[in-house]
Order: structure tokens, then C-alpha cells, then sequence
């Protein structure tokens, strides 16, 4: 007879030992319904996360029906020295070319925007006092992560890309973005984690002022793996939710911090974390494969020296 996934949760963590006998204090949000409830805040950080989630949902909705221009690329290709062939293709590809470029400027906004809003959250209490603004963050990293694992399969979005970027300069007068912009954004869209990539970016600026920058990232990760362990009352899309959201809060912290998230005073409980991660509480997750990819792949630090050994033993 199958044993019900409680026991098996409470066999697990019998075996963790007391690994979460003491919460966290800081932040003390420790139930789903506290995110859940929330109510809405009004504060121009509020008012712009809305526009940023807006933004990626949009994205994620275009990648899923991106037509790439396969056939037409191929017979240019095929015929360098075919003018016509060439300006078709070109032709072609401008609808696709366009909505790079949008995407390319919204992400860049984005970048812009999260070290705000986590100078905003780590202000003295922010994470408790507005739970609104920490389940949009949440939300936020959820659809970062999304937007990145759709991009990584659609292959169609870089090869039509740089295929207009080789192009470009035969065809000036027909160009919607320039030579210059077009080696800015091929570069930016040959990133396996574009999103993960540009905001992180933007984080190293003020990780080197200020160090402490990026520790909200590292309180929500604990936090997710908190609630997704303890709270017994979190439905199976609430747990993945929460698990994609402390997977993207590790790997952007791990791409922003000079040591990465990897190491023991970047602020993540990381063996509690990938402990919950691999645990029986998430077996039911179809995502825990995919986000174990992210860590190891996605990351810098993974496979570095330094990094702790029960690392890559745990994501095995």
C-alpha cells in the first residue's frame, strides 16, 4: 500500500535532523496564506513590479507561438550570391526582428528596476510589513525563470537573429534597428539565461557598493524552502511556485555576488534549500528536474573549487 506523501515528508525529516527546528527570523513569513492574503500595496515600486510581470507574461505568451523563418534563411543561404533570395529572407524576418528588440528593451528595463525593488524590500522589515510586494517578487522570479527555459527552446529566436545582424549592412535603408543595436542584442540573445543574465548584470554595480544588495534574494530562497517544507497546507502549485522562485533567487544572486550563492555567508541556507528541492515533499513536482539543471547549469560557481562538495551530491 502506498504510504501517504505527509509520512513520507515526516520520514525525511526525520532523517534531516533538526535542520528546520528553528525557523528563520528574518523574514518570519512561514505560511503560503500570509503571501496569499495579502493585500494590495500602492507604492511606485508596487505600481512598476505590476508593469514588469505584465511585460514577461506578454513575452512568455509570444515565445510560446514564435514562428521562426526557417525556410527562407535557408534558401538565402543556400544562394549567397541571390540578391533576391537575400532581401526576402531579410523581408521576412523584420516582424521577428521588431519583437527581439521589444523584448531586448523590456528585459533591460527589468534589469534597471530590480535593484530598486530589493534596496525597497531590505529596507527594515519590507519583507513582512508588505507580503503583497513579496509575493509579486516572488511572482516575478517565477516568470524570469519561465521566460528563460522558453527561450532556451527556441532556437528559431537566435538563428533569425543573427541572421538579420550579418545582413544588416546590405540593407541600411530597410533596417528597424541599426548595425550597432543589432551586435548589442545578438550578443545578448546568444545567453542561455537572458533574463537571469541582464539582471544580474545590473545587480554587480551595486553588489560592489553595497554587498548586503542581494541578501533579499538569499531571504527569499530560505524563506520558499521554509514554506514548501513546513507548511502542510501548500497545494502541489503553490510548492512548485515557490520552488522555481528560491531556484531563480539563487542563480541570479550566484551570477550578481563576486563569490556566488555557493559559499557560507552568501546568506542562503543552501543545504536546507537543495534539501527540500530533492526531498519527498517535491517529488510530486514535474519542474524539480528542470530547476536542479538550473543550479548546476545556469549558475557560475557550481563547479568552482570552493564550492562545498554536498553541492553536487545533493543535486545528483
Amino acid at each position: 500500500r502506498k504510504s501517504h506523501p505527509h509520512n513520507r515528508a515526516w520520514s525525511f525529516y526525520l532523517a534531516m535532523g533538526n535542520f528546520f527546528d528553528h525557523p528563520p527570523t528574518d523574514p518570519t513569513i512561514l505560511e503560503y496564506r500570509v503571501l496569499q492574503n495579502a493585500a494590495k500595496s500602492f507604492s511606485p515600486v508596487s505600481e512598476d513590479i505590476e508593469t514588469h510581470l505584465t511585460n514577461l507574461k506578454g513575452i512568455l505568451e509570444w515565445l510560446d507561438s514564435y514562428k521562426p523563418c526557417l525556410d527562407s534563411i535557408r534558401l538565402a543561404l543556400s544562394s549567397p550570391s541571390n540578391t533576391e533570395l537575400q532581401s526576402k529572407a531579410f523581408q521576412e524576418l523584420i516582424p521577428n526582428v521588431v519583437k527581439i528588440e521589444e523584448f531586448y528593451k523590456k528585459v533591460t528595463l527589468l534589469g534597471e528596476f530590480v535593484p530598486l525593488l530589493l534596496a525597497s524590500l531590505e529596507a527594515e522589515g519590507r519583507i513582512d510589513n508588505d507580503p503583497y510586494l513579496t509575493r509579486q517578487f516572488l511572482r516575478l522570479l517565477q516568470l524570469m525563470n519561465k521566460v528563460d527555459a522558453k527561450k532556451m527552446m527556441s532556437p528559431g529566436l537566435q538563428n533569425d537573429f543573427s541572421f538579420y545582424r550579418r545582413s544588416v549592412g546590405k540593407f541600411p535603408d530597410q533596417a528597424p534597428v541599426t548595425e550597432t543595436s543589432a551586435n548589442q542584442i545578438s550578443m545578448w540573445i546568444a545567453e542561455a539565461t537572458p533574463v537571469a543574465s541582464q539582471v544580474s548584470t545590473q545587480l554587480k554595480a551595486g553588489v560592489r557598493k553595497d554587498p548586503t544588495t542581494v541578501l533579499v534574494l538569499a531571504k527569499l530562497a530560505n524563506m520558499s524552502a521554509w514554506i514548501v517544507y513546513k507548511d502542510h497546507d501548500v497545494t502541489k502549485v503553490q510548492k512548485e511556485e515557490l520552488m522555481v522562485a528560491m531556484v531563480e533567487s539563487i542563480v541570479v544572486l550566484d551570477r550578481a555576488a563576486p563569490r556566488g550563492a555557493f559559499h557560507k555567508d552568501s546568506g542562503v541556507m543552501l543545504k536546507k534549500c537543495l534539501k527540500v528541492l530533492t526531498s519527498p515533499v517535491c517529488a510530486e513536482l514535474e519542474c524539480v528536474a528542470g530547476l536542479k539543471n538550473s543550479l548546476k547549469y545556469s549558475t557560475i560557481h557550481f563547479d568552482k573549487a570552493d564550492t562545498p562538495p554536498f553541492v553536487s551530491s545533493i543535486l545528483e
